[in-house]
């Protein structure tokens, strides 16, 4: 699927004059200006130049900066410009010029097409990675994906960024964080042929299906690091030690996602609200249940029955969960002792 999908991104400016264009099925454009002029201001800070309120105007006026201010007054927390200035013009934030720096230097190397091409591999037919990428200097070191509503002159209404803190890292930890949220994006890109299917299905299933889709952290796992490497290829030691013991609880993950989605289903959990306060665990500090699960179900479904079936269950989760069982069911009758989902909650999640 790569090959066509390359194909249909070299061909597609070739198109004769008068002809529509097809819209790229691939567009991942890095915005560093925030963090380009952020570093600006901290070199004429080391030199001992002053900091005029233009290179302030400057930074604040990038859109990378704008659109985070947004964010975070949508999340609750409103970032003023006095408070950035403050976090700018720290000790801390001069003793870690240098790294950001080389940070920076090393993001801008990225082939941006390239990786989102790479992620299109891990999709079903049809979908589409279109998002901004903004690299930022910012006080939270946090990385998301966060959609835009529509801005004047800007991107179209819903389209995401993703938002990427220059903290330290390699060139490849940044590009497998990209390749990550790339794959929630191109995801998204097909959630009206999700909703199509789900359409006639009950209300309690279509809120435990809609939860079960965050096994999409495992996924989008497997779709950055590919089925030959280690998940945490690009880490360090200690980072990759501690995905292994948290895959140590593959078991005891399973039973509590289980006992979620039951409840779910009868009713005992109606509201996101309450739904989060159980699931919230689930993600854990780093990696929890949703991302180790998730990615255990589906490199164990994409070695067995291909990338089709794995695009399936991207689509229809409960094929994930299907498919999973009868791995596991074919691994434990040789001897393995792999955990499973109950067939009551299988029948359910088909049923209602």
């Amino acid at each position: 699927m790569g090959r066509l999908l390359l194909a249909t991104i070299v061909v597609a400016p070739l198109l004769l004059a008068g002809t529509p264009r097809a819209e790229p099925v691939v567009s991942l454009a890095l915005d560093t200006s925030e963090a380009d002029q952020a570093l600006r201001i901290l070199d004429k800070q080391a030199a001992h130049q002053p900091v005029t309120a233009e290179d302030w105007n400057r930074l604040f006026a990038t859109t990378p900066y704008r659109w985070l201010k947004a964010r975070e007054a949508a999340m609750g927390h409103p970032l003023a410009d006095e408070d950035f200035q403050r976090f700018l013009l720290s000790p801390e934030a001069a003793s870690q010029r240098a790294e950001w720096a080389s940070t920076l230097a090393a993001m801008k190397q990225a082939d941006m097409t390239r990786l989102g091409i790479g992620v299109l591999a891990w999709l079903p037919p049809g979908a589409s990675i279109r998002a901004r990428v903004f690299a930022e200097i910012k006080p939270q070191r946090n990385s998301f994906v966060w959609k835009q509503p529509a801005a004047a002159g800007e991107m179209e209404s819903g389209e995401p960024a993703i938002f990427l803190a220059v903290a330290h890292q390699s060139r490849d930890q940044f590009e497998n964080t990209v390749a990550h949220e790339c794959h929630h994006i191109g995801l998204e890109s097909l959630e009206a042929r999700q909703d199509e299917a789900q359409a006639s299905l009950p209300a309690n299933v279509k809120l435990a299906m809609r939860w079960l889709s965050a096994f999409g952290e495992g996924e989008a796992m497997l779709a950055a690091a590919g089925t030959d490497r280690h998940p945490h290829w690009e880490d360090d030691a200690l980072v990759r030690a501690r995905w292994d013991g948290d895959m140590q609880q593959f078991a005891p993950d399973l039973a509590i996602v289980q006992q979620l989605l039951l409840d779910i289903l009868d009713g005992k959990l109606a509201t996101d609200e309450d739904i989060m306060k159980r699931a919230r665990p689930l993600w854990g500090d780093a990696q929890g249940a949703w991302y180790t699960v998730g990615y255990q179900m589906a490199v164990l479904v994409e070695k067995r029955f291909g990338r089709a079936a794995f695009n399936d269950g991207l689509l229809d989760p409960r094929k994930l969960l299907a498919l999973y069982n009868q791995v596991a069911g074919e691994a434990n009758a040789h001897g393995a002792k792999l955990a499973t989902w109950s067939p009551e909650l299988l029948k359910r999640l088909e049923a209602g």
